[in-house]
């Protein structure tokens, strides 16, 4: 019987986290371009002057920078700062897209 339920909770797991990673296409899907930052030193600088040109180019933008003090620099160039209970992860980036 435990096995079952187990099973049974194992099988939902699973289809919710498709079904989550389903949606998580789609929303990036609406985004027409995506820039990936890395590297050891210097990605927030480099993240702020992408945003910034490609704001003066009249693009509309959203930057994310992480580290030591987490932001979010919205298509106006205002920093927004991200404030995190735990540490950083992927669920982040995720209901960042959604947003």
């Amino acid at each position: 019987m435990i096995e079952l339920t187990l099973s049974i909770l194992l099988l939902i797991l699973i289809g919710l986290g498709l079904l989550e990673a389903h949606y998580h296409r789609l929303a990036l899907a609406q985004l027409p371009i995506r820039i990936h930052v890395n590297g050891s030193r210097g990605k927030s600088s480099v993240t702020r002057l992408i945003a910034a040109g490609l704001r003066a180019g009249g693009f509309k933008t959203l930057a994310k920078t992480t580290g030591t003090s987490p932001r979010i620099i919205d298509e106006n160039g205002k920093d927004r700062v991200i404030h995190r209970l735990r540490s950083a992860s992927i669920g982040e980036q995720v209901k960042l897209v959604r947003n």
